[in-house]
This record gives C-alpha cells, sequence and structure tokens, in this order.
C-alpha cells in the first residue's frame, strides 16, 4: 500500500504541475469549496464518487442513499492568521432507498486590528460566514442515485451582514461493483447581498451583491481488496481556473485507515481509527494534515464520527 500512496502522490504532483492553478480563494463562497471533513482533506479533497459518510454529502449529495445507519460528525480545522473553520453534520439512510443530512459550515477570522489613517490601531474586528444546509438524496435504480442540497448563507463582517442561497444537485453512477462515477454542480444561483446600513455607516449606505462561481464535479472513485481505495476529480468552472484532486486510503489493520493524497498541488495525508463503543454505537476518529501553498502555512483537521 506503501506504493499505491507514493504512486498517487507522485502522479497528483505532475497533474499538477501540468493544469493547477489558483482555486480563486478571493471569489464568493470559498470556505464551501474547502474540504469539510479530515477524511477529504486527506484524499486531496478528491471525493465527488465518495461514499459512506454523510459529511461527503457536502460534496455530492448523491452519495446519501449509502448511508447504513445514523451518523453525526464533527469537524474543526486549525488555519493560520487566526483562521477557523468548522462543520457539524447529522445524517440518516431513508429506507428503502433514500437518505437525508442537516449540516452547519463556519468559517471565521478574529483579531483583525483596525487602523485609522494615522495608522493608529483602533479596536479588533471579526468576520465570519456560515451555511446551513439541507441535503436529500435517493436511488432511482440501484446502479444510479441522485440527490439535491439547499444552503441557507449568511456572512458577517464588523457592522454589516448579508444573507443569501446556494443549491447542489449531484449525480452518482456505478456501472460495476465497487467503481463510481460522479458529477455535480456546485451552488447553482450562488450569491448573498450585502446590506451595509448600520449607524456606523452613516454616509455609507448601499447595497452590494457577491456571486458565487458555479462549479462543476467530476469525480471517480474504486474500492478493491476490500482494503484499498483511490479517488479523483476534476473541477472546473466558467469563473475560476480548473483544479486536480486525487487521493488514496488504505485499511492497514482492522480499525486504522492511512491516506494521502494532492490537493491541486499541495501534498495532503492522515489516518484515521474506529472502534465500537457499545452494540449499536461505534465511532472513528480522522485527521488530515495540509501543507499549505505557498505563504499560507500548514494546518491541521480533525473529525470525529459517531454511528449508531
Amino acid at each position: 500500500m506503501k506504493k499505491i500512496i507514493l504512486i498517487t502522490i507522485i502522479f497528483g504532483s505532475i497533474f499538477n504541475m501540468l493544469f493547477a492553478s489558483d482555486e480563486a480563494g478571493g471569489r464568493a463562497g470559498a470556505y464551501l469549496r474547502m474540504p469539510g471533513d479530515a477524511r477529504s482533506a486527506a484524499m486531496g479533497n478528491g471525493v465527488s464518487a465518495m461514499a459512506g459518510d454523510a459529511s461527503l454529502s457536502g460534496v455530492n449529495p448523491a452519495i446519501l442513499p449509502y448511508l447504513e445507519s445514523k451518523q453525526f460528525s464533527s469537524s474543526f480545522q486549525f488555519l493560520s492568521l487566526d483562521r477557523s473553520y468548522q462543520t457539524l453534520s447529522f445524517g440518516l439512510g431513508l429506507p428503502p432507498n433514500a437518505g437525508m443530512c442537516i449540516s452547519w459550515i463556519h468559517a471565521g477570522v478574529d483579531n483583525i486590528t483596525g487602523r485609522n489613517y494615522s495608522n493608529d490601531p483602533t479596536y479588533d474586528y471579526s468576520w465570519s460566514q456560515d451555511a446551513f444546509v439541507m441535503a436529500f438524496g435517493m436511488s432511482v435504480i440501484r446502479q444510479l442515485s441522485i440527490g439535491v442540497s439547499a444552503k441557507i448563507l449568511s456572512d458577517r463582517l464588523v457592522h454589516s451582514s448579508s444573507s443569501g442561497f446556494s443549491a447542489d444537485i449531484g449525480i452518482l453512477l456505478e456501472p460495476l461493483n465497487n467503481l463510481k462515477l460522479g458529477f455535480v454542480l456546485k451552488d447553482i444561483t450562488g450569491k448573498v447581498t450585502w446590506d451595509i446600513s448600520s449607524e456606523s455607516f452613516v454616509n455609507f449606505q448601499t447595497r452590494r451583491v457577491d456571486y458565487y462561481p458555479l462549479v462543476y464535479h467530476l469525480g471517480i472513485s474504486y474500492y478493491f481488496l476490500d482494503r484499498y481505495l483511490i479517488s479523483g476529480t476534476y473541477k472546473m468552472s466558467n469563473d475560476i481556473e480548473p483544479t486536480w484532486h486525487i487521493g488514496a486510503e488504505a485499511r492497514v489493520w482492522e480499525a486504522l485507515y492511512i491516506r494521502a493524497g494532492a490537493d491541486n498541488g499541495t501534498p495532503v495525508f492522515g489516518f484515521g481509527t474506529s472502534y465500537k463503543l457499545r452494540n449499536n454505537m461505534s465511532t472513528r476518529l480522522d485527521y488530515a494534515f495540509v501543507t499549505g501553498r505557498v505563504r499560507e502555512g500548514s494546518s491541521h483537521m480533525f473529525t470525529w464520527l459517531f454511528y449508531f
């Protein structure tokens, strides 16, 4: 398996040297394009055709019919420059052939020092973005499932705030056993409208609309020998440059997984461990280390899942 992970990193680096580019983090909704859990992060965020975890519905809601139990997960990522990123999700299967998930995604930064025209410190600012997500998926036939998700968006910066809406549509196809193909339309009609009209801006009252780029995902995953998983996703848009994401996972022992990948040129790796709490409940703890792009700094992400 060490050879598989090494090959994944090497090919990921080659792909990204040839095709990788800036993923337009400065465009609206960048936090929704980040991996929502440590397993996704450790596999290069190339999980558009993977199933099994409710948190993956944030990428492709069509995976929800594959849920075999109720799931709750909580993720936290430590980022540089006082930034933070957290997610919570709860998902369950709906017999005979559907599933649903409710999620909360939060990103923000504190301790932004404000300064006046003389460059003297004034007071600290804070900024936050939140998305409340409801996702539903169902199997049309055994080899094909579809899903949709609706996202209520809320941004806050100093004394101004915004609200908006966005939606995703996903398809998951399994033409052969353990081979999955995924297609997703992300952030359809996505936008937030800012209302800058507080008493702190009495001379500057206006409205501004930030549009989210529409992103297309093409994904593939293959699970083999009952312990190895490889996956990849190609993302493209009319507004931002295309990106490549690939990853691999191996079950080393019954309760230990190791993972590695390339997230658009950024090497990533991690591991996960699972164990049973009692007869009808088990848990899994995942960790990911992201080396980070130039001047961004490395980061650590943790996810704790419960199955019941």
